[in-house]
C-alpha cells in the first residue's frame, strides 16, 4: 500500500530521473525503428542510383632555372629549359597551367565538346572511350552558341539519325562524314564492328564553355615541403576521362613551356643575324679600303719597318681593341633595349648585366603567358609591367655606365697611342693609316667570329627541347570520393533515430498538460499526492463489489491514505471530505462517488452534491434531482426527507444537489448548511462533498471551513500545468492545512512505477495488450 506523504516535512525538488526519461522515449521504440528503416531504405535507394564520383590526380616536377654568367656553350646548354626561379613564379605557374588557351587545346584534342550518354529510366551514364567519338568542325555563331542536345538513333550498320529535343529528325547521316546541323558542322565516328542497340543522348557544347568547366573542376596544389612539386587533381564520374584530361593538360603545359623557350631563342637568333649582316658589310668595306691603300702607297710589309715601335704600341692597341669590342656590344644591346622585345643573352657582357638580362627576359615571358588569360588591367600584369620597367631601367643604367667606362678607357688608350705616334713620327704617314685600317679590320673580324659562335650555340638551343616540367606520376585514380557510402548509411540511421527523438522531445517541451505526479511535485515540492487513479474506458465508472481491477485498487489506496490523513486531523468519527478541482471535467464526481463506495465497505457514508450549478451525482445513482437546495430553502431542520439510498452499497446514501438555484453562494453560506453538516456527522462516519471547480466559481470557498480534508482533483492529460500553481495559491490564500492532490485518469506509463510495477499485481486477471498498430496511433500519443 502506498503511504501518505503529507505528514513528511517539505522536501526539495527531486532530481531528474534519467531512467524515467529514457524509458519515456523507449516506449516509442516502434516509431524509432520505423523511422530508421525508412531512412535506411531511402539511403540504399539513393546509393543505388547516384552516380559515383572518382578522384584522379597527377604530379609534376617543375624545373628550376639556374642563372650563370658563363658564356661557354657547355654551360649555356644547362639552362636550355625554361624553369622557374622561386616560389612566387611557381605560384604563377599554377595559374598558367589552367589558363584558358591550354584548357581549350585540351578540350579540342580530346573532343570534350561532344559527349555521349546512355539513357536509363532513372539516370544517365556517360559513355567515354567506347568506340564512339564526335567533334564539332565549325560553329556558325561561336559567341551565341552555348550547347545543344540530340538523341542519336542507329540506322543500319553505318548510318544514324539525330533527333532534337523538339522531336525534329535529321536526314540519315553516315558515320565518319561531316553533317550540317542548325548550329554548325559536326562529325561522329564509330569503330568498325561496333553496333548501337539503343538510342544515345548526344550533347554538343561550346568549347569555351567546356574550358570554363575544366577550369572550375581542376584543382592545382603545391604540397608543402616538397620543393617544386605541383599536384593536379579532378573529380568526375568517368575515371578514364579524368585521367585523359590530366595527362593531356600536362602535355599541353610542357609544350607551352617549350614554345616559350623557343620564342626567346628565336629572338636571340634574329638579333644575331641582323648584327652579322651589318658587320659583314662593314668588314667588306674595310678590306677594300685596305687593298686600295696598299696599292696606292706601294706597301708590302710594314713589320720590318717598325717592329721596335710596334712593340711599344702593341699594348695600347690591344687595350683599344678589347675595349672597342666591348663598347660595340654594349651599344648594340643598349640599342636593342629601347623596345619591348627580349634582350639577347650570353654575349659575354659583365656577369651582373648577364644576370639582369636573364631576369628581364623571364619577367617578359611570364607576363606574356599571363596575358593569354588576362587583360592589361589585371593586377598581376600591372605588377609585371612595373617589374619589367624597373629591370629595363636598371639594365640601361648599367649599360650606360659600362659604355662611359669603356669610352674613358679607349680615350686613355688613344692618348697613350698618340703619344707613341709622336715618338715614332719618323714613320711614314702611310704606316699610321694602314695600322688604323688594319685595326678596324681585326675588330670586325673578331666580332664577326664571336657572333657566328653564338648563332651556332643558339641553334643548339632551338634543337634541344628540354621541357620546363617533368611528369612524376601519370594520371591515376585513387577511388570513389562521392558518395560516402558508410557515412550516408550510418548518417541515415542517425537521422532516422534523431527525427522521432526531436519530434517527441519538441512535443514534450510544448506539452502544457499534467501527466504524472512528478509534475505536480515539481511545481509544489511539499504537495501530497495521495492517489493516482488510472484511466478507464467507461465514462462513469464505479467500483463494484469484489472488484480487484487496477481502477478499484487505486481507490482502496486513496481510502487508506484518506483515513490516515483524517487521523492527523484528530476527528472523532470519520470526517468531512471536500472534493474539488480547478475546472470542470477533471473527475471530481467520479472521485467523490468511488471514494464513497470504497469507504462504505465498513462505514456509513453519505455523498452530498455540493455542485449546485452543474450537478452530476444523478449520473451514478438513480433518483430524482431533489435534494440540497430544496432542503436549504425549506422549513425543515433535518435533511432526512431528501436523503436517498444509493442502491449501490447498503452503507452509502446520497443527497443530490437539488434544483438549480440562482444564488448558490448564498445557499451554501447559510447557517442551516453548517447545522446540516453537524447533524449528518451524528449519522455518518464519512461525509463526501462533491463541490464545484474553485477556479470558475466561488461556491466551494464556503465549504472549506466545514471540511476536514480537501481533495484537489487533477486529471492527467487534461489539466494545464498552470492550474497546479493556481491550486498552490488557492491553498495558501484560504489557509488550508489538510489539502491533498488526487491525480485522475493516469495512463500506466505515467504512474510512479510505469507499466512494469503498476497496480497489476492486485488483479487476478490481466488485461490484453492492444495490437501494435493500435498502440502506435498518432492520436493516442
Amino acid at each position: 500500500m502506498e503511504l501518505l506523504e503529507s505528514s513528511l516535512p517539505a522536501h526539495k525538488p527531486k532530481p531528474v530521473n534519467i531512467k524515467r526519461v529514457i524509458l519515456k522515449y523507449l516506449r516509442k521504440w516502434p516509431w524509432f525503428l520505423l523511422s530508421m528503416a525508412v531512412f535506411y531504405t531511402a539511403a540504399k535507394i539513393y546509393l543505388r542510383y547516384v552516380e559515383p564520383q572518382y578522384f584522379s590526380k597527377t604530379n609534376l616536377m617543375v624545373q628550376q632555372s639556374k642563372n650563370t654568367a658563363s658564356a661557354s656553350a657547355l654551360n649555356d646548354m644547362k639552362n636550355l629549359g625554361m624553369g622557374v626561379s622561386g616560389n612566387s613564379e611557381l605560384e604563377g605557374e599554377t595559374v598558367v597551367i589552367v589558363s584558358k588557351p591550354i584548357l581549350g587545346k585540351v578540350a579540342k584534342n580530346l573532343n570534350l565538346d561532344v559527349s555521349f550518354f546512355a539513357v536509363g529510366k532513372i539516370k544517365e551514364v556517360e559513355m567515354y572511350a567506347n568506340g564512339l567519338t564526335g567533334k564539332i568542325i565549325k560553329l556558325y555563331s561561336p559567341n551565341s552558341f552555348s550547347g545543344a542536345t540530340y538523341f542519336l538513333h542507329s540506322v543500319g550498320k553505318n548510318s544514324y539519325k539525330l533527333i532534337d529535343e523538339k522531336g525534329s529528325s535529321s536526314l540519315t547521316i553516315p558515320f565518319g562524314v561531316p553533317a550540317k546541323l542548325p548550329f554548325g558542322t559536326i562529325q561522329i565516328d564509330i569503330e568498325p564492328g561496333m553496333k548501337l542497340t539503343s538510342p544515345l543522348k548526344v550533347i554538343f557544347k561550346n568549347i569555351n564553355r567546356v574550358s570554363r568547366g575544366l577550369e572550375n573542376s581542376i584543382t592545382v596544389n603545391l604540397p608543402q615541403g616538397k620543393g617544386m612539386l605541383m599536384e593536379l587533381s579532378t573529380v568526375g564520374p568517368v575515371p578514364k576521362k579524368s585521367e585523359d584530361i590530366l595527362n593531356e593538360l600536362t602535355k599541353q603545359y610542357i609544350l607551352d613551356g617549350i614554345n616559350d623557350k623557343n620564342q626567346e631563342a628565336e629572338g636571340t637568333q634574329e638579333f644575331i643575324n641582323d648584327r652579322l649582316a651589318i658587320i659583314t658589310e662593314d668588314l667588306s668595306g674595310i678590306e677594300g679600303q685596305k687593298e686600295n691603300f696598299k696599292r696606292q702607297n706601294g706597301i708590302v710589309n710594314l713589320e720590318q719597318q717598325g717592329s721596335i715601335s710596334l712593340e711599344n704600341l702593341n699594348e695600347n692597341t690591344k687595350q683599344i681593341l678589347t675595349n672597342s669590342m666591348e663598347l660595340e656590344l654594349v651599344n648594340a644591346v643598349l640599342s636593342a633595349s629601347s623596345g619591348e622585345q627580349l634582350l639577347p643573352t650570353g654575349l659575354g657582357l659583365s656577369p651582373a648585366l648577364e644576370t639582369n638580362i636573364s631576369e628581364y627576359n623571364n619577367l617578359v615571358l611570364t607576363r606574356n603567358r599571363v596575358l593569354k588569360q588576362a587583360t592589361g588591367e589585371n593586377p598581376a600584369v600591372i605588377e609585371f609591367n612595373k617589374q619589367i620597367a624597373a629591370m629595363k631601367n636598371l639594365i640601361r643604367k648599367n649599360l650606360i655606365e659600362a659604355r662611359e667606362t669603356l669610352q674613358l678607357k679607349i680615350g686613355q688608350a688613344n692618348a697613350q697611342l698618340n703619344l707613341a705616334k709622336g715618338n715614332i713620327s719618323r714613320y711614314p704617314t702611310q704606316e699610321k693609316i694602314f695600322r688604323s685600317i688594319d685595326r678596324q679590320q681585326t675588330l670586325k673580324e673578331q666580332l664577326y667570329l664571336y657572333l657566328l659562335q653564338k648563332r651556332e650555340e643558339n641553334a643548339i638551343t632551338l634543337a634541344v627541347t628540354a621541357p620546363k616540367a617533368k611528369v612524376v606520376n601519370p594520371a591515376f585514380t585513387t577511388g570513389i570520393v562521392q558518395p560516402k557510402y558508410d557515412q550516408i548509411l550510418y548518417g541515415s540511421l542517425a537521422a532516422g533515430f534523431l527525427l522521432p527523438l526531436l519530434f517527441f522531445y519538441t512535443r514534450n517541451m510544448l506539452d502544457t498538460k499534467v501527466h504524472s505526479r512528478q509534475q505536480i511535485l515539481s511545481h509544489i515540492p511539499d504537495a501530497s499526492v495521495i492517489a493516482e487513479i488510472p484511466e478507464n474506458d467507461e465514462d462513469y465508472a464505479i467500483v463494484k463489489p469484489n472488484d480487484f481491477s487496477v481502477f478499484a485498487e487505486s481507490f482502496r489506496i486513496l481510502g487508506s491514505n484518506l483515513k490516515f490523513l483524517l487521523k492527523t486531523k484528530a476527528t472523532a468519527n470519520g470526517g468531512v471530505v471536500l472534493v474539488t478541482s480547478s475546472v470542470k471535467g477533471e473527475g471530481k464526481t467520479t472521485i467523490s462517488m468511488n471514494i464513497a463506495l470504497t469507504l462504505a465497505g465498513k462505514n456509513k457514508v453519505i455523498v452530498i452534491g455540493a455542485d449546485i450549478r452543474n450537478p452530476q451525482l444523478h449520473r451514478f445513482v438513480e433518483g430524482k434531482n431533489i435534494g440540497l437546495t430544496d432542503f436549504l430553502i425549506s422549513d425543515e431542520t433535518v435533511p432526512d426527507k431528501w436523503i436517498v439510498h444509493s442502491k449501490v452499497n447498503d452503507n452509502l446514501d446520497v443527497l443530490f444537489s437539488g434544483q438549480i438555484a440562482p444564488n448558490p453562494n448564498d445557499l451554501l453560506d447559510m447557517q442551516k448548511f453548517d447545522d446540516m453538516i453537524g447533524y449528518l456527522k451524528t449519522k455518518y462516519e464519512f461525509i463526501i462533498l462533491d463541490s464545484a471547480p474553485v477556479m470558475l466559481v466561488s461556491d466551494t470557498l464556503h465549504l472549506i471551513e466545514n471540511a476536514d480534508v480537501v481533495l484537489y482533483a487533477v486529471k492527467s492529460d487534461f489539466t494545464e500545468k498552470e492550474m497546479i500553481d493556481f491550486a498552490e495559491g488557492f491553498k495558501a490564500d484560504n489557509n488550508i492545512r489538510n489539502m491533498a492532490f488526487v491525480l485522475n485518469g493516469v495512463k500506466p506509463e505515467n504512474t510512479r512505477y510505469g507499466k512494469k510495477y503498476g497496480y497489476g499485481y492486485y488483479s487476478y486477471t490481466h488485461d490484453e495488450k492492444p495490437p501494435l498498430l493500435e498502440r502506435m496511433k498518432f492520436w493516442k500519443w
